[in-house]
């Protein structure tokens, strides 16, 4: 009887034992993050090993914008950090520690370093550069926040070449110190072999064997694959012919890396993650910016990936990287920026994201110049209006009524913009046509249908208004893939209403909103109510999400709103004004955060402040207005809304009591006009592109000055 019940303890025991170990296994949760510089989608897919983990997992484009001009220091720094970093050649040396390392270490520091590991000896360096850059980023905040767990990290591999030592990888796993636990950066895992370019090529059997060791011991293991890196430096040494012969060579021997590498990790426990930091040379070149990135392992199935960050299927940021690895491993994410993925399942997801890709490229690169010839035919057209109204009767009537058509056809440019996705034409050439012909089509049915010297302004406006504010409640399909939308190359925005057509909306509805009381003596509480909705769908987090935006609008329509009930405009005012901005944002960051929990910019602004306290106000400021000063000297918008302070301010003074004339012929519209100069003023100050804003703000303003300027000279003479 002893022995049975003996045996049926022992097997107890045995089975406790298996499941707590199984339960171990599954719980020490591990991320592999292979690291693939300069590198695009098709040379992967071509790669089995790669393709295997296409086929079974999910798989984004990644924007790799970083803190100014990006390059690939900062691309990895901002991995590491979870925000958009600075990083330079001169603040990321990296070395495996020993004494001597130690002892230099401690003389910048006053830190004592373990007897093992990895530091960044530049850390100091690297501290300072982003404590000066533009988003505040916290170096080592993927590494801090795993070491706060009790957690290790390990990186492998190295890009040194003649008397350069690059060695990036530590960037992304380090600590606040710079310290990474395990792995191996120096001479070991190289190779001198005189076929490959500089003579050096990775010694992948040595860093599988490094890797095998530190999997056991790591949470994060950083393996970084340079040859490429290696093959791109040198190129300029090579011919076409020889730079391709490299290129395949080196790509098999990543391939047959990558599948050993894939042996030797256990995909029950374990997320791998093969990201691009940086785009190489001749994608850049073609506008192909957007980089790879692949998750496969523990939890994830065949999909595409998108975050809170983008609101995009198939679009993350860089910085939503760590977040991911820390969400995972289960530790928090403070000091960054980012938001870990979500996945959504996609069987054809390689071909659906090529299309996607193709679609942003293809935006993007037709994005300038169709921009470009606006705000030029822009700046024309005004200043052409403004010469013919100086000139007064001296020119033919005919032609002045010709180009009372073209003021109208440069309203009715944003509203084709908008609707221009809706033909999926990619072909600038065509982009073009279609453009100019959808201007005149809707110029000219304007024109027809209009009964009244308002109508034509009513009815572009209407539309303009209407279009955006309907399509921002539907997901703003057609601002996302609009040339006057944002584009996500550039990363400064990827859902909601962007700045460009911010600038469009509030100047439209302010036009709108005032011409029906002129036009069709409207009550003043029906330009109430639009200006009430439009601040709703601007700044509401599921919608808009424009906080810049929501200030602005906010700040126009209560001037405006004074106004109509005829307010005079004091500091009192003014003060009454601000609190409604501040209590306008509150109340859409109160329902982000606490109800809907989107995670829109408001609330990771809001999460800024409340961490950073006021000097991240101070911070944020000081980063729009850097944007904004720097933005005068290269965009084209300034010089619109240059030329348009110039027409108006002309204005003012010829032809005589032309705007006295105009404010008693329009009370109400002339008080829609002055809500835009406020809307161009603030927007300057809350938003990063504020004078992009601005610009396309002013269109609604100049151009319907000076068409009924037209009408008022008509009469005179």
């Amino acid at each position: 009887m002893k022995k049975k019940i003996s045996r049926i303890f022992i097997v107890i025991m045995i089975l406790f034992m298996m499941i707590t170990s199984f339960s171990y296994a599954k719980d020490n949760k591990k991320v592999v993050l292979i690291v693939m510089n300069e590198i695009n989608y098709e040379e992967l897919y071509n790669m089995s090993a790669v393709n295997e983990l296409i086929e079974d997992g999910a798989i984004a484009l990644m924007n790799n914008r970083t803190s100014t001009k990006a390059n690939t220091y900062k691309a990895y720094a901002t991995i590491g950090a979870g925000v958009r970093a600075e990083a330079s050649s001169n603040s990321v040396g990296s070395f495996e520690v020993n004494d001597k390392v130690k002892s230099i270490y401690l003389r910048r520091t006053g830190i004592e370093l373990p007897s093992t590991g990895i530091i960044n000896l530049d850390m100091t360096r690297l501290i300072k550069l982003n404590e000066k850059g533009q988003y505040g980023a916290i170096p080592g905040s993927l590494g801090q926040a795993l070491h706060d767990h009790g957690m290790k990290t390990a990186v492998i591999g190295n890009g040194d070449y003649e008397d350069k030592f690059i060695r990036l990888a530590p960037t992304i796993a380090m600590d606040y110190k710079g310290y990474v636990d395990y792995g191996s950066i120096g001479q070991k895992i190289l190779e001198e072999d005189a076929t490959y370019p500089f003579g050096l090529k990775s010694n992948y059997k040595n860093m599988l064997e490094i890797f095998k060791s530190t999997y056991k011991k790591s949470q994060l293991t950083v393996i970084d694959v340079t040859d490429i890196g290696r093959l791109e430096r040198y190129r300029p040494n090579l011919s076409d012919e020889m730079y391709l012969n490299q290129k395949s060579k080196i790509l098999k021997d990543v391939n047959l890396f990558i599948s050993e590498l894939l042996k030797n990790i256990d995909s029950n426990n374990t997320r791998i993650v093969l990201v691009t930091p940086y785009p190489a040379y001749d994608d850049i070149k073609n506008g192909n910016m957007l980089t790879p990135v692949i998750v496969y392992g523990d939890g994830i199935s065949k999909g595409v990936l998108t975050s809170s960050t983008t609101r995009r299927i198939g679009i993350i940021g860089n910085v939503d990287i760590a977040p991911s690895i820390t969400e995972y491993l289960g530790t928090d994410h403070e000091n960054m920026s980012g938001r870990a993925v979500q996945f959504h399942s996609k069987d054809d997801n390689y071909n659906f994201l090529m299309e996607l890709n193709h679609q942003v490229v293809s935006t993007s690169e037709n994005r300038y110049p169709v921009l470009s010839s606006f705000a030029v035919f822009e700046i024309l057209v005004s200043l052409i209006g403004l010469m013919m109204i100086l000139l007064e009767g001296k020119i033919n009537n005919k032609m002045v009524g010709y180009f009372k058509n073209i003021l109208l056809s440069t309203m009715a440019v944003p509203f084709v913009l908008l609707i221009l996705p809706l033909f999926h034409v990619k072909n600038l050439i065509l982009t073009y046509i279609l453009s100019i012909g959808l201007t005149i089509l809707i110029t000219y049915i304007t024109k027809k249908v209009s009964k009244h010297t308002l109508d034509s302004l009513f009815i572009l406006s209407f539309i303009t208004t209407t279009g955006l504010l309907l399509d921002i409640c539907m997901g703003a399909n057609l601002m996302k893939s609009s040339l006057l939308g944002y584009d996500p190359i550039i990363g400064a925005r990827y859902y909601g209403i962007g700045n460009e057509y911010m600038g469009v909306l509030i100047g439209s509805t302010l036009v709108c909103a005032t011409i029906i009381m002129d036009r069709f003596k409207l009550n003043k509480l029906w330009s109430i109510l639009i200006f009430g909705g439009t601040i709703l769908i601007i700044g509401f987090p599921k919608l808009g999400a424009n906080v810049g935006g929501t200030m602005t609008a906010v700040a126009a329509f209560t001037f405006v709103s004074l106004r109509l009930y005829n307010v005079k405009i004091k500091l009192k005012q003014l003060i009454l004004i601000g609190i409604c901005i501040v209590f306008v944002v509150a109340f859409m960051a109160f329902i982000d955060i606490k109800l809907i929990k989107s995670q829109s910019h408001l609330a990771g602004a809001v999460q800024q402040i409340l961490q950073g306290g006021p000097s991240a106000i101070f911070l944020i400021l000081k980063r729009k207005i850097a944007m904004n000063l720097r933005l005068i000297g290269v965009t084209i918008w300034s010089k619109v809304l240059m030329s348009a302070i110039l027409i108006l301010a002309t204005l003012f003074y010829r032809p005589v009591g032309t705007l006295y004339k105009l404010t008693n012929l329009y009370p109400n519209l002339s008080i829609g006009w002055s809500g835009i100069v406020m809307a161009c003023v603030v927007a300057f100050f809350v938003n990063d592109s504020g004078v992009v804003a601005a610009a396309t703000g002013i269109i609604f303003l100049a151009m319907s000055i000076l068409y009924l300027t037209f009408f008022t000279i008509k009469e005179e003479s």
